[in-house]
């Protein structure tokens, strides 16, 4: 028996694999901070997905994931939001955590999936500001830029390479 095509069907397949591709995302930055050292526990609470302790380090972590669809012509870079660092931030202090962000990018087309990880201060100290908060680049052009800088902590999958500066 065929399914009916419903509108409220089609919005809980596409709402299902955001929050799929989200945990991905997290599980994805979960292992490479266990790789690292770090103990590493979920959290569900506003402005932090994961916290994370190494020795006397301890960390608030806000993991975002991208997707791009297949033959995409969208710019490969995302704005940074200056209310997802402000909700972090606020989420560390309580904790007394240092505020850490994770982008996770799967590009379908090169076969790879980016990671970048870099703390908050950084963030606000190093990246270019846009107008609802900062630049992370990671086009063709601008990706041996950003992976080399010493504050971005940079994992890559084709063949698993995990950066070293976080």
């Amino acid at each position: 028996m065929a399914r009916l095509a419903h509108p409220l069907n089609d919005y809980a397949a596409k709402s299902r694999a955001a929050k799929q591709l989200g945990d991905f995302g997290e599980g994805l930055v979960t292992y490479v901070l266990i790789r690292k050292g770090f103990e590493v526990a979920c959290v569900d609470h506003v402005g932090a997905d994961l916290i994370a302790q190494r020795a006397k380090e301890r960390i608030a972590i806000s993991v975002k994931t991208r997707l791009y669809k297949p033959n995409s012509t969208e710019s490969r870079g995302t704005v940074i939001r200056s209310d997802h660092i402000e909700k972090l931030e606020h989420f560390a202090k309580r904790f007394e955590l240092q505020p850490v962000f994770a982008h996770v990018v799967s590009i379908p087309d090169d076969r790879t999936i980016h990671l970048f990880i870099l703390r908050v201060g950084n963030i606000k100290r190093y990246l270019d500001k846009a107008v609802h908060g900062y630049c992370l680049r990671f086009s063709e052009h601008h990706l041996t830029q950003t992976i080399t800088l010493p504050y971005v902590d940079y994992s890559f999958w084709r063949d698993e390479t995990i950066g070293s500066n976080l």
